[in-house]
């Protein structure tokens, strides 16, 4: 297969790390090519005579891996019920949750590749044994090695090889750029967590009582991405449908798509979006990651815009959800934030270190700070978000002195200045001069404790 040259390098370093190691995990940021690294692996594998099984967790990655296998000259079985096995191909794509069943019917594999390695919970977990016992090797695919509910992957790597970062794939025209629109964050105390994430019926609930919807999502889409394919992300059928009726009240087409459509249904609403028949479409639980429109539409065509509705603490599920707009396109991707996640898991290309052992952090040798500045509309600004400058790139607005706090409008979206913020962070970080300043920090902007221990350690190595 044809590979860029980071692709080509991640997929080397692999298969050498593979010489060490019996469990690697390839991570790769989302868009970048991940399915067509693991085939570009088992075409190598299948021409050496070795036994591969593909695995994804949902539908619709599995149609698009089958499509993408299928231009290749390697005969392949499919793991699914819709699906007429043929458990005599050396390669199988399959359903994680079919396989996980059939494990009897099947010999274990020379190598198992997982997509979304991440997510799969028991299922995979029993393919991993499965796979682990019969002696192959294990590669899982993933953006985010970390699983959603913030548990770590070394129990199933022993190794991870990372790709390109996501801002080094924007600036080298791999995935689109964005803009980014945010409001003031909803206040969701009464909200419970529960294994790092909302609890998702007090969330619906919450969410679905909230009939304006703050910032009004039809207001702004019209105003800022009207006539984009937009992807709106709900958090439950109920609210999706409130949005949706909203959108098609105020004279937007839209339509709404969920896990529970059958195959042909969800199949007619996704032609009806690519083919822009309407240009909303409101999401419950499926679009969340592994999601290619053009892919599942059989066409040329690129979401352009989304409008977050649904509030998250998981990074790895926000990372999941932003990919869906960040796939390369003429024009900057649009982002609407309308429940502050920015405030809870930065931007999508913020630099972050990942670890086997599930810490997540942002990628500094010391002090790099988090990166945020609104354009403020009360001051005749724009609401663009963007990173440290002096003038607002959207509407040319000159700042004038930086105060030390950000100003919000309530319900009105504003634009992040995803760099001036740095600035603003830097100086407020630089002026806690002991552990104990830093630790304080922390606590007040809400970041991990052991930020300030990391931060304390790095000045003192400067120091030494």
């Amino acid at each position: 297969m044809n590979l860029y040259p980071d692709q080509a390098d991640l997929v080397a370093r692999v298969r050498k790390s593979m010489g060490r190691h019996k469990a690697v995990l390839m991570q790769s940021a989302t868009g970048s090519g991940k399915t067509i690294m693991a085939l570009d692996m088992i075409s190598g594998a299948y021409a050496k005579g070795s036994t591969c099984v593909f695995t994804v967790p949902r539908k619709e990655l599995l149609a698009q891996t089958i499509q993408t296998i299928q231009t290749l000259d390697i005969p392949f079985g499919v793991i699914s019920p819709d699906y007429t096995p043929n458990p005599l191909a050396k390669i199988q794509i399959a359903m994680t949750p079919t396989l996980s069943r059939r494990l009897d019917k099947y010999a274990a594999p020379k190598i198992l590749f997982a997509d979304e390695c991440h997510y799969g919970g028991a299922d995979l977990d029993r393919v991993i044994d499965w796979s682990r016992n019969g002696g192959g090797w294990r590669v899982g695919l993933s953006a985010t090695p970390l699983k959603t509910n913030g548990k770590p992957m070394g129990d199933h790597y022993d190794h991870m090889e990372e790709g390109l970062p996501m801002a080094d794939l924007i600036r080298l025209n791999r995935l689109s750029d964005f803009r980014y629109f945010a409001p003031q964050q909803p206040n969701l105390a009464a909200v419970d967590t529960r294994n790092g994430e909302y609890v998702q019926s007090q969330l619906s609930s919450f969410m679905e009582a909230d009939r304006a919807i703050i910032g009004d999502a039809v207001k702004t889409y019209r105003e800022t991405a009207l006539g984009k394919l937009n992807v709106v992300f709900a958090t439950s059928r109920k609210h999706a449908g409130i949005i949706c009726d909203t959108f098609n009240a105020g004279g937007i087409p839209a339509m709404m798509i969920d896990g529970t459509m059958g195959k042909d249904e969800r199949k007619r609403i996704i032609m009806g979006f690519a083919r822009r028949e309407f240009t909303v479409l409101v999401s419950v639980a499926l679009l969340t990651f592994g999601f290619d429109l053009a892919a599942a539409a059989g066409m040329d065509v690129t979401v352009e815009s989304m409008s977050d509705l649904c509030p998250r603490k998981s990074l790895p599920m926000q990372l999941q959800v932003w990919g869906r707009v960040l796939r390369m396109k003429p024009d900057s991707a649009i982002i609407m934030d309308h429940v502050g996640n920015w405030r809870e898991n930065g931007f999508p290309d913020d630099a972050r270190e990942w670890s086997l052992e599930g810490a997540i952090k942002r990628a500094a040798s010391d002090e790099k700070a988090e990166p945020v500045r609104q354009c403020d509309i009360s001051g005749g600004g724009c609401g663009y978000v963007h990173r440290p400058a002096p003038v607002c790139p959207n509407c040319g607005r000159v700042y004038p002195i930086m105060s030390r706090t950000i100003e919000e409008i309530d319900g009105e979206l504003a634009e992040i200045d995803r760099v001036a913020m740095v600035r603003e962070r830097k100086q407020e970080q630089g002026q806690a001069q002991t552990l104990d300043d830093l630790r304080e920090l922390a606590r007040r902007t809400g970041k991990n404790p052991r930020w300030a221990d990391h931060v304390w350690r790095a000045r003192q190595a400067k120091r030494a």
